[in-house]
């Protein structure tokens, strides 16, 4: 694939983040006008982020590939990458991660070929985006000079939980997360969530033999899907949309009890789901995140029928036990972890120690301060939590508010920081409508190219 490493002094759109958020909305820009593009990544390889980056085979989609379409007003999109990759798998299967990277990595190239000296890839950190009366001005690291671009957009994507220290291991995505272990290694996994399962399945694939705690609040694991496509169930949830938080819960429950079950629930609201937030206020929204969220993830994002039945097996084997509780860590060392374990509805304190703990408790998406970029934002005050503090406040249009509740004209955010708004944007079937919405209100907005900027540099 090419990329520049020196971008072009002006460009019409600056994309900061190269992963599935950037590499979508790259390519619906192309598709829909002249525009300059700058995608800019910090990865030598742009177009894969956190979640198509795994070189774990066992590490597949969540959704199955009929769903999977980066684009769409072609829905039928990845299924035909499919077929032209080999055949092997179909409409219902759930495919590996690492080959959806490479369909990601297929778009972003063709998006290139498209649109030779209109779309550029820039490798390099962003580490300040300054308002100007015409666009926003970017420092990039690496780079001499700043790059002027008449709109920016933030699809910044996924950060990891926390940092490591020693055999304690805070991203888990990294292959160090799993890496040296002796086979019988005994391990704690913070959480019980997506990302947990991600790690249990790195940790079977390297043929891991151990005793592996995963511990939540909780203790609640994703469920499976069926192994076959069911139907959409016919029923009617317009009662759901209405009411408190109380009264929907109260009729979604007996919606259950009279037998359309979870999954069938699921799909049926799956088109509605951003609907179903916007109609709560906002002290219902924070009674949703702290009390019935870890119930609705379980089921809204379930894991692959393969997978659901690789964590029974290692539960029912005695491998994997699943610990509802707190924990506390007392000491770390390069080879060791000591906690204290506080089971959920008892006072006891267990110490334990572990070879390894990685913390699994999901990406962060939230305003840190220790993030160079969101550092220079908030000390311009152009930058501000969103009031659920999930990620960052956005306007109706995707704009970025400012500390003074003033929506931005040039700067938008795009993909998981988004999730204080639409809280179902972590999946590409919301991102890819988010990205062709972003894109044409932005084509809209600019119409013509700049005329600014020049090729990009060889």
């Amino acid at each position: 694939m090419q990329h520049t490493e020196r971008q072009t002094p002006s460009v019409d759109i600056a994309i900061v983040g190269g992963g599935a958020s950037g590499v979508l909305l790259a390519a619906q820009l192309v598709r829909k006008s002249k525009l300059r593009v700058a995608l800019i990544d910090r990865s030598d390889i742009p177009g894969l982020g956190v979640a198509y980056s795994t070189r774990c085979r066992g590490h597949l989609l969540n959704v199955r590939a009929s769903d999977m379409t980066a684009l769409d007003d072609e829905p039928d999109h990845f299924v035909k990458w499919l077929a032209r990759d080999g055949g092997a798998l179909g409409p219902t299967d759930f495919v590996p991660r690492a080959d959806y990277g490479r369909y990601l990595q297929d778009l972003l190239a063709q998006s290139l070929e498209r649109a030779p000296g209109r779309l550029q890839i820039v490798i390099g950190d962003v580490t300040a985006v300054r308002e100007r009366p015409d666009g926003v001005s970017l420092d990039i690291s690496g780079q001499d000079v700043p790059l002027f671009a008449r709109r920016a957009v933030l699809a910044t994507g996924h950060r990891p939980p926390s940092k490591d220290s020693g055999a304690y291991h805070g991203n888990p995505w990294r292959e160090e997360a799993v890496a040296g272990l002796a086979p019988d290694a005994s391990i704690l996994l913070i959480g019980t969530s997506l990302t947990m399962i991600d790690v249990l399945i790195s940790l079977m694939e390297h043929g891991h033999k151990g005793p592996i705690v995963a511990l939540s609040r909780r203790g609640l694991v994703p469920h499976h899907h069926p192994p076959a496509p069911i139907p959409t169930p016919d029923a009617d949830t317009r009662d759901l949309f209405t009411g408190s938080l109380s009264q929907r819960t109260a009729r979604f429950r007996a919606k259950l009890r009279a037998g359309l079950g979870w999954p069938g629930l699921m799909q049926l609201l799956r088109p509605h789901n951003n609907e179903l937030w916007h109609g709560l206020d906002l002290d219902q929204r924070r009674r949703f995140l702290r009390h019935l969220r870890p119930w609705w993830d379980i089921h809204r994002h379930r894991v692959a029928p393969h997978i659901g039945e690789q964590i029974d097996a290692a539960r029912a084997s005695g491998q994997l036990s699943i610990v509802s509780g707190r924990i506390e860590i007392s000491r770390t060392t390069d080879d060791k972890v000591d906690v204290t374990i506080i089971r959920r509805g008892s006072t006891e304190r267990e110490p334990r120690s572990f070879d390894r703990v990685v913390d699994c408790r999901g990406p962060r998406n939230e305003v840190d301060v220790r993030l160079p970029l969101h550092a220079q934002l908030v000390k311009d005050g152009l930058l501000r939590p969103d009031p659920l503090n999930q990620g960052l406040d956005i306007a109706e249009d995707e704009a970025l508010i400012s500390q003074a509740g003033i929506p931005s004209k040039h700067l938008f955010v795009l993909g998981p920081p988004t999730r204080g708004r639409y809280t179902e944007i972590v999946a590409i079937p919301d991102i890819r409508i988010q990205a062709a919405d972003i894109a044409d209100q932005l084509v809209a907005q600019l119409r013509e190219p700049s005329g600014l900027a020049t090729s990009p540099a060889a």
